[in-house]
């Protein structure tokens, strides 16, 4: 064994020596393991929508059997992709079983005059109120599988059962992890710009001022970084494991998340157009890091002071905080009701090319620039590839709502769905209360790993314990949810 290398595989210092020096996989790999996510509401959509139109009266997802339903197909294929286990096979059954649900939905029929108004048109033009934002069905699951994906990567890659290849990088490079700690930030973007837009108050529009934005920004962050507080101080004092190069001495992802509220109104401030603001943050910050010395500093320099000691944790804030607001952006595009039908289905138009814009931003700074993604500094290809991926994925699940509900006759495409039609509980559960049930996963990761000495696990022991961990930060969540329970 190499001298450097520790010898104990239940110390601490192997621990962090595990993890360091990572190079991540090829973004091929990442995209087709994140795909299982798309594939999994496809094939829970196709299904549903099946059973739905078969008894439009009766229909129930709030089951027993549409829960375990639930658990096996977004769960099950979730771990198994995770792990690397019969990837491909997982790929190819959730097709199949998607391709045979689908067919199970009748074609909708076809209007005997092609040119008389479209009824969905009409029901949308009655219905629609300015400044109304109902909740997006597309949106919430998405929003939840990725908090999932997240929550179930914190413990799993503490266990030899989860690839390293997905584990965070070093310094450039990208990872499944790296992926999902940005679209944690990006998709709370999406949702954050609602409290910015003008709502409709006893009929009149009304328009946060900036004042009010700083409020509120105040009362979100302090409980947030008291979170961030208090895992500083319980790591220290049972001397847990930590990557300082991955958000520094002090830092944690709580602060990030925290000081993100009291910046978001200062950035809305400065142009209208927050892509403008966006890419000038981006471009900035990496203009300063390529070609000042600072890039040199980041990267090598000691810490023998509060800001050397958590650098990586405040200058990838300035990239978090454009991926934030690129994130608002997308969401200000979808997230108020659209006033037409023809509007509604231009949106999948616009969140394409939110995708596209994106996309050629990250092959000018990768390919052109010769510019590596870095989630420790939150650089400007790193920002731009988690923008692109979440627009795009984003855009699938538009277009498979899109899809299959475009398969339902008018007047069941128009009525009120029951309850589990649009979003299974487990995933509404989550997103219900997902800055929660992210801080339950990281309770319970810790409480695990100071209790199971991980490394020296058997897969199927893994496999037992990641199972029950699943169970363990999904429970509260499902708990507050059938209790109307909202903290955050």
């Amino acid at each position: 064994m190499d001298p450097l290398v520790p010898s104990d595989p239940t110390s601490k210092e192997y621990k962090e020596w595990r993890v360091s020096d990572l190079q991540g996989s090829s973004l091929t790999e990442i995209h087709t393991v994140v795909s299982i996510v798309a594939l999994s509401y496809w094939c829970w959509k196709c299904k549903t929508a099946a059973e739905y139109h078969r008894n439009p009266a009766k229909f129930n997802g709030r089951t027993l059997k549409h829960f375990v339903f639930e658990c096996v197909v977004f769960l099950v294929p979730m771990f198994l992709a995770l792990t690397d286990t019969y990837l491909f096979t997982t790929i190819a059954v959730l097709v199949g079983t998607g391709v045979y649900f689908r067919k199970q939905i009748p074609n909708a029929p076809h209007r005997p005059d092609k040119w008389a108004p479209d009824p969905r048109a009409e029901n949308f033009k009655k219905t629609f109120v300015p400044g109304k934002i109902t909740p997006k069905s597309y949106l919430s699951i998405y929003r939840a599988e990725m908090m999932l994906l997240t929550c179930f990567c914190i413990l799993a890659v503490d266990f030899e059962i989860f690839p390293l290849k997905y584990a965070k990088v070093e310094t450039f490079g990208t990872s499944i992890m790296d992926l999902g700690v940005g679209s944690f930030v990006f998709s709370a973007g999406v949702v954050g710009v609602k409290a910015f837009l003008p709502r409709n108050v006893d009929g009149k529009m009304v328009i946060t001022t900036l004042w009010q934005q700083l409020q509120a920004g105040l009362w979100t962050s302090f409980p947030i970084l008291g979170l961030g507080i208090a895992r500083f101080v319980l790591t220290e004092s049972v001397d847990y494991q930590k990557h300082t190069t991955e958000y520094g001495t002090h830092w944690n992802f709580f602060f990030t998340l925290g000081l993100l509220p009291l910046f978001v109104p200062l950035g809305l401030c400065l142009f209208k157009d927050l892509r403008v603001t966006s890419m000038i943050l981006l471009v900035v910050s990496q203009a300063l890091y390529s070609l000042t010395p600072l890039g040199d500093w980041l990267e090598n320099a000691n810490r023998t002071d509060i800001i050397s000691a958590n650098r990586e944790g405040i200058f990838s804030f300035i990239g978090y905080l454009a991926m934030f607001l690129l994130g608002m952006s997308l969401g200000q595009e979808v997230l108020p009701d659209a006033p037409t039908f023809k509007a509604r289905r231009m949106r999948l138009v616009s969140v394409l090319g939110v995708w596209t814009t994106a996309f050629m931003s990250f092959m000018l700074f990768s390919f052109v620039l010769d510019i590596e993604p870095s989630r420790r500094f939150a650089n400007a290809p790193y920002c731009f590839w988690v923008a692109g991926f979440n627009s795009l994925m984003l855009w699938v699940f538009m277009l498979i709502e899109e899809d299959v509900d475009s398969k339902l006759p008018p007047q069941l495409s128009r009525s009120e769905r029951p309850s589990g039609y649009n979003v299974p509980v487990i995933l509404e559960a989550v997103n219900f209360n997902s800055l929660t049930t992210f801080l339950v996963a990281n309770l319970l990761t810790g409480t695990i790993n100071m209790k199971i000495e991980t490394l020296l696990c058997s897969n199927s022991k893994a496999t037992v314990i990641l199972a029950i961990y699943i169970a363990l930060f999904m429970l509260p969540a499902l708990l507050m949810y059938r209790a109307g329970i909202r903290i955050r």
